[in-house]
């Protein structure tokens, strides 16, 4: 018997390095280019995604 069989590894390999985020913000990394004839306007919203979203719905139909 064979470690790799008995205790096999924990976790997947894409989330390692293991490590705190440099910036707690995140970055625009492209911006649409300037068309001066448009008036002011927002170009780009900061977002970023902090977790999975799970939704628990009741369907009330006959055969569901």
């Amino acid at each position: 018997s064979h470690r790799k069989f008995s205790a096999p590894r924990h976790g997947s390999l894409g989330f390692l390095p293991r490590k705190r985020c440099k910036r707690h913000r995140g970055k625009v990394k492209s911006f649409p280019k300037d068309d001066p004839s448009k008036p002011v306007h927002l170009t780009a919203f900061l977002g970023y995604k902090a977790g999975m979203t799970h939704i628990v719905r009741e369907v009330d139909r006959p055969g569901s």
